[in-house]
């Protein structure tokens, strides 16, 4: 089954056809294409599967003979051919296998294989090998008549073949190493001749060891050979009379230890003049995955050409060929990243894809080669890595001729690879000619098949070409770009590009060139200079313009340019605030045309024919650049407005654009007041008398004063808002800003001394004043950041901190100081009933232990509760009477310091 794919391309492709042969391409997993006289079918029937290089021939005419893997071949009933499995070539080789027909015959082709490990079930030794396959009327499917000759021991995955100088042997090449003989360095060179296969002429090239990665192709003129080897590209001379290889350029791809190419698909032009190669590049930074081209003349040894395609590596070098249509195909593969379990990169899956990718125009450098990415998808099969491998000279035979316009004569040459000696030629628009060279001129525009019939070496072969008769823009005459003459002397600006949506259809992909008169664009002189800021030379003016299509292709058209007086009168101008762009002082201001366009319209009595433009310019409103968009920031400025009606221009004014100043705040973001506001002299806020009014707000948003002057007496978070009113327009500044006491003293370090009789508590401060101290809040003492206290009662005591300057906040805290009572009198008078140690408190320790006992020692009460009062007197119920008695303190402090105290009292009953 057959379905016909037709490829658009944004810039149509040139096409051309050589003799049949390699019509037909079977390859990858069951995939297959027809290429057929300017179509592409795509083909259901493979029964093939391979993951790299296939080889398939056709006859003369195009009809399919067989396709095989390099180990089974299929005859073109997809059977498996007679004889045809167990060929010795290895499917994992880049190129297992290439096809040649044997010269003056049509009924023997042989077939040849590549082999690079040996095989021990069966036994396989490595090498070339090839077989002969019959096609004739007793085995029309054919047969493999001989299998599996072996013609050298080379180690070898490469294969390609060419046509010998005298266009009519073969030269089949291929590379590898003699077994167990070291490095890839033989080149074997077989010459298929009419009387069969040739002993092979071997070249040995020592330079460097070749790894077997990559593919190996002939130029279609026979004078080059090119591998591809992984880090390296090598060029070879091929001396395509003796079969002789010689070193023509290497070039490492590989840049540095971590950056580089590597390369596996290449291909040479159609022109035999350009190298094209796929190859993955990485570095520190990332990969990409490439297609190159390069050029021969390059002198440069470290020339890697130039980058036609790029993209991040979702795609993997694989193989490229060229196509009967004079194109290059490309095999897309798959790349997916893979990361370990901790999610690093560990390298990558290649996955196989149904897409190919197209270079149209490969004799042509740089972009201008027109590579296209997934042109193709295959509608049966996938393609893996490998493309067929084909007689690389067949890609020769062409017809060569460059793409032109209706009005151009069009040159056909020829090129083939044998010597053409006669050629009769059918245009496709039932005109003939014959001529190995000619020319013709169509009368229309279109596609044409270009058939041309070679006669080489006695033999008719057609040649196809489908070319395309581009039209010429259709333009139309006498079209007017009419100005506003702003001051009414007939001279103005004109963008002459403005005029290209007039005559033209499509303008965007036109380019127009200017000129005076009919003569001078004629003959493309005295091409007008800036013709964007074009000043009119008379009133109306007539001018000309060739637009050329993006083809090349131009016209000739007349137009004319007007400057027309028309005064739409005065245009208020837009004053707006400062703060409109929500950034104060920064001298800008938003602003909004549409309002002043609906403005505008009334203000004239506009109908919804006028088109309504601003412009930053008198020049730029006149040439219409630049056009100003309906919402902006600007500082004050004039700009234009431009009213065009249906019949041109309707007027250009100018008009202003105002930023009112803004309102003037100079307050501080933080203000300090004392403690005491009424102990010191008021600090009020000046509001600027520049302003017209004022809102003194609190941190409630409430209006607590509209005065110029605000009174600074209490703390907290306050704004002002200032207003002034210009140009009939109030416009607003807004300042926030703190008020707050000035930092209190923190206590730096309290001790208290109780081991003497003279209980002690020394006070530092860290603060930034002279200080006074107090136990009661009362009577203050010192003059300075420490004091100490003497002669302190024992008990939880507080410490009370002030400012002398009375500005700074009050502080204090607590301390403990511990002693105890030499008496207590517990008769339930509710005074100094128990006994207990002064200046426990649970802030200050983590535990106490007191024992009370008496003068022989008996343990009468114990104290272990922080809220305990004490000791009443008693024990087991039992009133005690006076006497002495004794105790015995454990005290822990929060840092685990043991503390001890012991000493006697009296208890004293009345």
């Amino acid at each position: 089954m057959k379905t016909k794919l037709y490829i658009l391309f944004f810039i149509l492709s040139i096409n051309t056809f050589s003799q049949r042969e390699t019509d037909h391409w079977y390859f990858g997993g069951k995939a297959g294409l027809h290429f057929n006289k300017g179509n592409i079918d795509h083909l259901d029937d493979s029964e093939m599967e391979v993951l790299q290089g296939s080889s398939t021939i056709s006859d003369a005419q195009g009809n399919l003979l067989f396709y095989s893997n390099g180990e089974t071949i299929w005859n073109k009933n997809h059977e498996i051919m007679i004889n045809g499995e167990g060929l010795f070539g290895e499917l994992e080789n880049t190129q297992a296998s290439i096809i040649i027909p044997k010269p003056n015959s049509t009924s023997t082709y042989y077939i040849f294989t590549t082999r690079q490990n040996e095989l021990n079930n069966p036994l396989f030794y490595a090498g070339i090998y090839y077989s002969e396959i019959e096609i004739s009327s007793t085995y029309p499917l054919g047969r493999v008549k001989y299998k599996n000759q072996r013609l050298t021991y080379s180690k070898a995955q490469r294969i390609t073949a060419v046509h010998h100088k005298n266009g009519k042997d073969i030269w089949v090449i291929t590379y590898g190493s003699e077994v167990d003989k070291g490095a890839n360095d033989i080149f074997s060179a077989f010459k298929v001749t009419e009387e069969g296969v040739k002993p092979a002429v071997k070249t040995k090239l020592r330079e460097v060891e070749i790894p077997l990665f990559g593919e190996m192709k002939a130029s279609p003129d026979g004078s080059k050979i090119v591998l591809s080897t992984n880090f390296n590209i090598y060029i070879y001379d091929f001396d395509n009379v003796t079969g002789i290889l010689s070193r023509f350029k290497y070039i490492t791809i590989l840049l540095s230890f971590t950056s580089g190419y590597s390369s596996y698909g290449v291909s040479f032009s159609p022109n035999s003049k350009l190298i094209y190669y796929t190859a993955n590049y990485g570095d520190r930074n990332g990969s990409s995955y490439n297609i190159m081209q390069m050029t021969l003349d390059n002198p440069d040894e470290n020339y890697l050409g130039e980058s036609i395609f790029s993209m991040k590596p979702t795609r993997n070098a694989a193989a490229i060929s060229l196509a009967s249509d004079g194109k290059i195909y490309v095999v897309q593969m798959s790349a997916k990243n893979l990361y370990d379990d901790d999610g690093y990169y560990i390298g990558y899956d290649i996955i196989s894809t149904k897409n190919l990718g197209v270079i149209n125009e490969p004799d042509k450098l740089g972009t201008a080669c027109d590579y296209q990415h997934d042109a193709i998808t295959l509608e049966s099969g996938i393609s893996n890595r490998g493309l067929p491998n084909f007689i690389q000279s067949y890609f020769r035979n062409r017809i060569i001729n460059d793409e032109k316009c209706i009005t151009d004569v069009f040159d056909f040459n020829l090129d083939a690879y044998q010597t053409i000696t006669a050629a009769k030629w059918d245009f496709g628009d039932g005109n003939t000619a014959t001529g190995l060279t000619t020319n013709h001129q169509y009368t229309t525009p279109g596609t044409y098949i270009v058939t041309s019939i070679v006669n080489m070496d006695s033999v008719n072969v057609p040649f196809y070409k489908k070319i395309i008769v581009h039209p010429l823009p259709v333009v139309t005459p006498d079209q007017e770009l009419i100005q506003c003459d702003t001051n009414n002397d007939g001279v103005d600006y004109f963008d002459l590009f403005d005029i290209g949506y007039k005559i033209v259809d499509d303008a965007f992909n036109k380019d127009f060139i200017f000129y005076r008169n009919k003569l001078d664009v004629e003959n493309d002189e005295n091409r007008i200079e800036n013709p964007e800021i074009f000043e009119n030379e008379s009133n109306p003016q007539e001018l000309f313009v060739r637009v050329i299509s993006d083809k090349g292709c131009p016209s000739i058209t007349n137009f004319f340019i007007e400057s027309k007086f028309v005064k739409l009168g005065t245009i208020p101008n837009i004053y707006r605030c400062d703060s409109s762009d929500n950034i104060n002082g920064d001298l800008n201001g938003y602003f909004d045309l549409k309002a002043k366009r609906a403005q505008i319209k009334d203000d004239f009595n506009l109908d919804d024919t006028n088109t309504i433009r601003f412009y930053p310019s008198l020049i730029e409103a006149q040439t219409t650049e630049n056009e100003i968009v309906n919402k902006f920031n600007s500082t004050s400025t004039t700009i234009y407005v431009r009213v065009d009606t249906s019949l041109g221009c309707g007027g250009i004014e100018p008009f202003n654009l105002v930023v009112n100043s803004t309102p003037i705040i100079n307050l501080d973001d933080n203000y300090t007041i004392c403690a005491v506001p009424t102990a010191h002299l008021p600090i009020f806020l000046d509001g600027n008398s520049f302003n017209d009014r004022y809102e003194w707000r609190n941190s409630a948003d409430k209006i607590i004063s509209t005065n110029k002057d605000f009174l600074l007496n209490s703390i907290g978070t306050f704004s002002l808002t200032a207003y002034k009113t210009e140009n009939g327009l109030e416009c607003s500044n807004y300042k926030e800003f703190t008020v707050a006491y000035p930092k209190s003293a923190e206590f730096n370090q309290i001790t208290v001394d109780t081991e003497t009789e003279n209980n002690t508590i020394s006070v530092t401060l860290n603060g930034d004043s002279n200080y006074e101290f107090s136990l009661d809040n009362i009577t203050f003492f010192g003059d300075g950041t420490d004091y100490t206290f003497s002669n302190v009662t024992p008990g939880l005591r507080t410490i009370y901190v002030k400012d002398i300057n009375n500005c700074e906040p009050s502080i204090q805290t607590n301390a403990s100081v511990i002693g105890f009572k030499s008496y207590f009198t517990p008769n339930g008078d509710g005074e100094n009933d128990y006994w207990n140690l002064k200046g426990l408190d649970a802030a200050f320790f983590k535990s106490i232990k007191i024992i009370v006992f008496d003068r022989y020692g008996k343990i009468l009460h114990s104290i272990t509760d922080f809220n305990s009062l004490g000791w009443d007197g008693n024990y087991n119920g039992k009133v005690l009477g006076s006497n002495s008695y004794w105790f015995m303190a454990e005290i822990v402090d929060l840092e685990d310091h043991l503390i001890k105290k012991s000493g006697n009292f009296s208890l004293i009953r009345k």
